[in-house]
């Protein structure tokens, strides 16, 4: 959960006491005693590429949205109440910063600056940084701390006291940072290069996940459907679920043509089940198509720029932040909406087979009613619903006042 400041020039000051205290204190009282002096610059050099990351991380902006900016047809049409500017995709209005940020990732408090389209590169930078710097420093005070162990029965007049406090003291402050920004620099880099999502944009695949086996989602998303194509939504199908009839080996002729009836059977069954309800039958989040995630390469190319640039301070990244190109799957997406689907608004439905006081599972026939009985974030709105670790969406600093999604609606594909 991003932390929230009562006074936001803490978020400056704690980085930069501690980078300092770590870096300079343990290089002034421990390692300048054991490393060889071109470590000792090597070490310099290092701490001071993270410096001038930090700097570039606090002063460059995340990019802002053009003035007058329209949306392109089969794109949310989502204005901005604060900003009096229809927001691009991916975009969200940062209540720290007040303004709308591009491809909007979170609101950074240590950097006193929302992370996103045109500054990734450099946060990524600066926690990798930290992680280098923390990580050499956790390795020789580790050294000097076994040293002093196996020298514990000397004379104390023969223990440096000061070196040995500096070492108690910054080891451990050493290993909290390293694992907190660790923590930080997986997840960045788990969502950004391996899955082409936003922290934003994560967390709102969990929400439509949650909420997946509900009316209310897919009444949504079917108006939206046929607010965009001027049609009913086709019957959706679940590939995972299909998969299995289509595997190289399927045995025998007669086991061949037990899978043909049983697909049969199985899409017949599907086919009346969405006749008869809104929620498709065995529909799951794989289903969906998140058209932004281009791959690996792609995504850590548009994120960082060409690998050879990555490391230099000064890198820039090579998209616009308001247009983004979509992979090649897009086009097959059965449900044809942007993302998200439901537009972030959900019409409420009324469900009375609910009624968790007189709850009986025997009762339960099928997992969609489990999952709607027990879980209670299902009838939450977007602005209240919380993911796996507690955060809402303006954890992330997104400002929901500014929001109109009551009147959010689609360009129309002409």
């Amino acid at each position: 959960m991003v932390a929230q400041l009562r006074w936001p020039i803490l978020g400056i000051i704690v980085p930069c006491v501690l980078i300092a205290g770590i870096g300079y204190g343990s290089h002034l009282f421990v390692l300048r005693h054991s490393l060889s002096h071109q470590k000792q610059i090597a070490f310099e050099v290092s701490l001071s590429l993270l410096w001038i990351s930090y700097l570039f991380a606090i002063h460059v902006d995340p990019g802002y949205p053009p003035d007058n900016f329209e949306p392109r047809p089969g794109e949310w049409r989502r204005w901005c109440k604060k900003c009096q500017n229809y927001k691009p995709e991916r975009s969200h209005h940062c209540k720290t910063c007040n303004r709308c940020v591009l491809q909007m990732d979170h609101h950074c408090p240590w950097t006193y600056n929302c992370v996103g389209a045109k500054n990734m590169g450099h946060f990524m930078r600066f926690l990798f940084w930290i992680l280098v710097n923390t990580g050499f420093v956790f390795i020789e005070l580790s050294k000097r701390a076994m040293e002093f162990y196996e020298d514990r029965n000397l004379p104390a007049y023969l223990i440096d006291k000061k070196e040995l406090v500096a070492v108690i003291v910054l080891l451990p402050l050493d290993i909290f940072v390293n694992f907190a920004i660790l923590i930080l620099f997986v997840r960045c880099l788990s969502n950004w290069v391996f899955k082409g999502m936003t922290q934003i944009e994560q967390w709102e695949h969990e929400r439509i996940e949650s909420q997946l086996h509900t009316e209310r989602m897919w009444l949504q998303i079917r108006k939206n459907y046929i607010h965009l194509h001027g049609h009913e939504m086709p019957v959706l199908t679940s590939w995972n679920q299909n998969a299995r009839f289509y595997s190289e080996d399927r045995g025998s002729e007669e086991e061949a043509d037990e899978l043909d009836y049983v697909e049969d059977v199985d899409n017949a069954s599907s086919e009346y089940h969405q006749k008869t309800s809104v929620v498709p039958q065995d529909f799951t989040i794989d289903d969906f198509v998140f058209p932004y995630d281009l791959g690996i390469v792609k995504n850590a190319i548009n994120t960082f720029n060409y690998p050879w640039m990555w490391l230099f301070p000064w890198t820039s990244v090579r998209q616009s932040g308001y247009r983004f190109e979509k992979n090649e799957y897009a086009e097959d997406d059965q449900v044809g909406l942007p993302w998200p689907p439901d537009g972030g608004h959900q019409e409420y439905a009324p469900d009375p087979d609910i009624d968790l006081d007189n709850l009986d599972v025997s009762e339960l026939r099928n997992l969609r009613q489990l999952k709607k009985r027990l879980d209670p974030r299902s009838k939450l709105d977007r602005k209240d619903w919380v993911n796996g670790l507690g955060e809402t969406l303006g954890d992330y600093g997104v400002d929901l006042d500014a929001e109109d999604v009551e009147n959010d609606q689609l360009v129309m594909i002409k």
